[in-house]
């Protein structure tokens, strides 16, 4: 997809920053209010322990991290838990590497002097060092740059996997990080700098666009988090959301309700995925649903 850099606005921005740096997408259409609200679902199907689906955020804030008692009961129940990708150190060191460019290219040479500059001194301001800025893939400084500093704490997704580590209970991942970061390798240059100029511009937007998601979140309010991301989509370039769109969001909805289909036959699962994965007419609980499993809200 070649797109002129001058076609990108503050709303690809926005729409990026909800599809790719909170680490949770979504499903598309909106399916009406069986699905609205809500962030664990019991997943049952005949002759099985039931199973249990929570939407994550990826965020640090302890209003976030803290389970509510029904997750945490539905947590310490379940044999087995499987996140997004599984967070052990392989797969930390895939993601790191997979930040940085690797055909002997450096990121002042894509992206000009500039965007260059500005990078580096952005970056500088979150304590990444020059040397490894110069080294960076063009997406990964702004999807870096959109991803608010961590607070020190851990994430939700961390805290799940330490949490089940410790409990000894078997933990996998839907996806690999390698099928993940894929998504981002695809984007073409063009669509790198303009998106890497766009964080730029933007950043001090970013601290709000959280905020709107997260109060969201803490909400259970699975309509507004879809209305948010909806209203963004159409403020972007309509080509590239709905390219984008389909290959981010709609089609993991599909692979991950497929890979999930052992998991919640054998019983007694604790899934966790970006709460925006649970949405929407191809969101997973539709999608569970529809191949027979009755999908009931918990909490």
């Amino acid at each position: 997809m070649n797109v002129k850099q001058s076609c990108y606005s503050h709303s690809l921005l926005r729409w990026f920053f909800l599809t790719l740096a909170w680490v949770v997408a979504a499903s598309g259409v909106y399916a009406g209010d069986r699905f609205d609200a809500g962030l664990l679902w019991k997943i049952e199907s005949a002759g099985a322990v039931p199973s249990y689906l929570f939407g994550t955020m990826h965020s640090d804030d302890p209003r976030v991290v803290k389970l509510p008692p029904a997750v945490q009961q539905a947590f310490d129940r379940a044999g087995s838990v499987t996140l997004e990708v599984e967070l052990d150190a392989q797969a930390l060191v895939s993601l790191s590497s997979a930040l940085l460019l690797d055909n002997g290219s450096n990121l002042e040479s894509l992206v000009g002097d500039d965007l260059y500059r500005r990078s580096v001194q952005a970056l500088g301001a979150q304590g990444v060092p020059d040397v490894l800025v110069a080294g960076m893939k063009p997406w990964a400084v702004a999807v870096t740059l959109m991803t608010p500093p961590n607070q020190g704490g851990e994430v939700l997704d961390q805290f799940l996997y330490r949490q089940a580590k410790n409990s000894g209970k078997k933990v996998s991942g839907l996806e690999t990080v390698a099928e993940q970061l894929a998504l981002f390798d695809e984007l073409s240059l063009d669509v790198q700098i303009a998106l890497l100029k766009d964080t730029l511009d933007n950043l001090s937007d970013i601290p709000r666009m959280l905020a709107d998601l997260q109060a969201a979140y803490l909400d259970r309010d699975l309509k507004r988090l879809v209305a948010i991301n909806e209203s963004a989509m159409q403020e972007s370039d309509p080509e590239m959301a709905r390219d984008f769109n389909r290959k981010v969001i709609i089609d993991r909805n599909h692979r991950m309700a497929e890979r999930m289909k052992s998991r919640l036959d054998a019983g007694n699962q604790f899934i966790a995925v970006g709460a925006l994965h649970l949405p929407g007419s191809e969101g997973l609980l539709t999608l569970l649903s529809g191949q027979g499993y009755r999908v009931t809200r918990v909490y």
